[in-house]
């Protein structure tokens, strides 16, 4: 799914008058996809063109968001999911956000998670149950789910149905959205669910926040077109696209004009 289609499949949710507190049109933050994944969907590998878009900026309304608050990402999985964090983390600085290696101390809670095991999937879930307590005590808290498990349909609907401390969840494909999901989450009274089941545009310029300059994980596709009888890759993470030769080296110049001294290469095959 790319932008155009995302504007064309949208549902909007408006509060209801009596509810609202002022004057003010809120209307506008509640224009998103409140929609469980679909497997079946995503099974479904259109012939769409992949476009690319370089173009990646925070809306000027939303900076500032994070003044004054403080964000935690617990990740999962694979190397995959670790620069995944590394671009939500550069998102969070970006709204003003600072981060904490303490979640007592965070405003904004995301577990980024993993699918490939059942064993990976009972941690987020042990980890939600932990947390719930956490929540109840700071009801300000937002607390969400990203990453592959949030690709899953039974994961999702167990959420919903299991833990509605889940303030938002959302997956693979629409983390550049990441400031309209909060926003959302503010606003909203209702958990915030946006996940696609077909893949995203390639997004380039994603603001990334790298531990050290030893090493850094350098993208070069996304997503796989193999369906294994054993792997949910192709699910969680869409069909393949290539990354342009031209945007990969770019990354590579600026990686090494700041002494990184590894550079690996992320696909999935």
């Amino acid at each position: 799914m790319n932008e155009n289609q995302r504007l064309e499949g949208q549902q909007v949710k408006t509060e209801n008058s009596s509810d609202k507190k002022s004057s003010k049109d809120y209307s506008k933050y509640f224009e998103t996809v409140y929609t469980a994944p679909s497997l079946k969907d995503a099974k479904k590998r259109g012939k769409e063109v992949v476009q690319y878009h370089k173009d990646f900026d925070i809306p000027e309304g939303f900076i500032g968001m994070g003044k004054g608050r403080k964000f935690y990402i617990r990740t999962y999985g694979c190397q995959m999911n670790e620069h995944d964090t590394e671009v939500m983390a550069g998102i969070f600085l970006g709204l003003g956000y600072e981060p904490t290696d303490s979640v007592e101390d965070a405003n904004v809670i995301l577990l980024n998670t993993c699918a490939i095991r059942e064993n990976a999937e009972n941690k987020v879930f042990g980890e939600l149950g932990h947390l719930k307590h956490l929540k109840r005590e700071k009801p300000d808290l937002l607390l969400g789910v990203c990453g592959c498990m949030s690709q899953e349909e039974s994961v999702v609907n167990k959420i919903l149905k299991t833990y509605n401390q889940v303030d938002m969840i959302f997956g693979t494909h629409n983390i550049h959205r990441l400031p309209h999901i909060l926003q959302e989450a503010y606003m909203s009274k209702e958990m915030v669910v946006e996940v696609w089941s077909k893949e995203g545009d390639v997004i380039e310029n994603l603001p990334k926040v790298r531990r050290g300059n030893i090493k850094a994980w350098v993208n070069i596709m996304y997503g796989c077109d193999k369906f294994c009888t054993y792997c949910i890759v192709p699910y969680t993470r869409g069909k393949e696209r290539s990354r342009r030769p031209e945007d990969i080296i770019q990354e590579v110049r600026q990686l090494a004009a700041q002494a990184t001294r590894k550079l690996p290469f992320l696909a999935r095959m």
